[in-house]
């Protein structure tokens, strides 16, 4: 097992890079949003200031010669005269390029148009603003049509409502173009202080965030290389794990195959020592119409008989060539066989090639689960089960007996061995029973691939 490096989303070798990309640009967009709403909230303030103050100015001025707009839609001659000379003299002479003056019925009462004077011309949102009773103020750098005078000159747009001294009612509004010079640069100069005012701040956000930046990046630095550190400890210490957990895997077949070479020696020898011994001492007894040496002759028939019966439990056949099907059905026969009880089978025809030692594993597990249910269920109708699901194979013999308290379960020699057996297959053992219910015994082991089969 090899543990591989995996490249991180974010390296931090470019982290700080990245940041000032992204954050310049963030920052950049955010200055101009910024920066637009602000110069554009400071020219509205201060237009409107200006505005108002313009208006008051002129209504102060020129209220008093149209209060004649209270009683009519036109003024007299008398109070024409007395409005033309208030625009020509003083400060609205200079101040003001272009004026009129509007009835509430959008008439026009005076204009220093005179070609405009008495007609009724089209609304205007300044005019419906001032109708309402507010003061409408518009900064024009586009220049104002009507006054040639004032070409290039920057005009701010004012309409003001003039309103009655005796009941307060709107009688008319004035609508007059004012020189913006002064203004524009205010506002120019408004602007130009927001832009720096803005790029500052943007500018300090960037190096404060930048330091913290760096900051984590070096710790990210650090970080990172502990733990490139601690992975190449792990990726040995996993290799070297790796490499016991396939020795100890090795040790265990080998242990297995020694086992059963020892079991081999020890069915030889029995047969060769003990058996041949009691055969020869039931020749010497011959035929004899003793008794009690009948007796002894049949005791050591039955020893002889034993023995030739563990001897044969002990060896294992040949099994290279044999499949786990072949396996099943041979000790399902030999069982049949020996206790005139018929072993039923449930084994699909697709079972996977095991390895040398799961096949014996696999011949010991039912050969000693099959000789259990004979001996502590003897009669009892027996069922060998093989299934393989994914990379696992389920090996179970079950029977109807009485079963037994589970909890009392004391484990014989067999099972002990078993449990070990399937436990150095990285397989395990289960024992499933209760009075009345009959008892199952299942194994399961993994299936390895072809290349593990060594």
């Amino acid at each position: 097992m090899q543990y591989l490096k995996r490249p991180s989303l974010f390296p931090p070798e470019g982290l700080m890079a990245r940041f000032l990309l992204m954050a310049g640009g963030v920052l950049i967009v955010g200055m101009l949003v910024i920066g637009f709403w602000v110069t554009s909230k400071i020219e509205e303030g201060v237009t409107n200031s200006a505005g108002v103050i313009t208006a008051l100015y002129v209504d102060a001025v020129l209220s008093p010669v149209v209060q004649e707009l209270a009683l009519g839609d036109q003024l007299s001659p008398r109070n024409l005269e007395a409005l033309e000379r208030v625009l020509r003299r003083g400060a609205l002479r200079d101040q003001i390029s272009v004026f009129k003056l509007w009835t509430p019925g959008g008439k026009v009462a005076y204009s220093d148009n005179p070609a405009l004077m008495g007609r009724v011309l089209g609304s205007s949102p300044g005019l419906e603003d001032a109708l309402s009773g507010s003061v409408h103020t518009r900064f024009d750098r586009t220049f104002h049509t009507e006054n040639v005078g004032a070409a290039g000159v920057p005009l701010l747009e004012v309409y003001s409502p003039v309103r009655s001294v005796v009941d307060g009612q709107i009688i008319g509004v004035a609508e007059f173009y004012t020189t913006a010079q002064g203004l524009a640069g205010d506002l120019a100069a408004a602007r130009i202080q927001s832009w720096v005012v803005v790029g500052l701040v943007s500018l300090a956000m960037s190096l404060a965030l930048s330091l913290v930046v760096a900051g984590g990046s070096r710790t990210i630095k650090r970080q990172r290389r502990s733990l490139d550190a601690q992975l190449a400890e792990l990726s040995v210490l996993a290799q070297n794990n790796a490499g016991l957990a396939q020795r100890v895997e090795q040790a265990n077949h080998r242990i297995a195959s020694l086992n059963e070479d020892n079991l081999r020696r020890i069915s030889a020898d029995l047969h060769d020592g003990p058996v041949q011994q009691l055969a020869f001492a039931a020749l010497r007894l011959g035929k004899s119409e003793n008794e009690r040496q009948q007796q002894v002759r049949r005791a050591i028939d039955e020893a002889m008989q034993e023995i030739r019966d563990i001897c044969s439990g002990l060896a294992l056949p040949d099994l290279d060539d044999w499949s786990v099907t072949i396996i099943a059905k041979r000790l399902a026969a030999a069982q049949g066989a020996r206790t005139g009880s018929k072993v039923a089978l449930d084994i699909p025809s697709d079972l996977p090639t095991m390895t040398p030692a799961a096949k014996i594993c696999i011949y010991r597990f039912l050969q000693e689960a099959l000789n259990n249910c004979a001996k502590h269920a003897p009669g009892a109708e027996q069922r060998v089960s093989i299934e393989a699901k994914a990379d696992i194979l389920g090996v179970s013999v079950s029977d109807d007996g009485p079963g037994f308290d589970r909890h009392n379960l004391g484990d014989g020699l067999g099972l002990v061995g078993l449990r070990e057996r399937i436990a150095g297959l990285k397989g395990h053992l289960r024992i499933d029973t209760e009075h009345g219910a009959g008892t199952t015994l299942s194994m399961h082991l993994p299936i390895l691939a072809e290349g593990q089969m060594t």
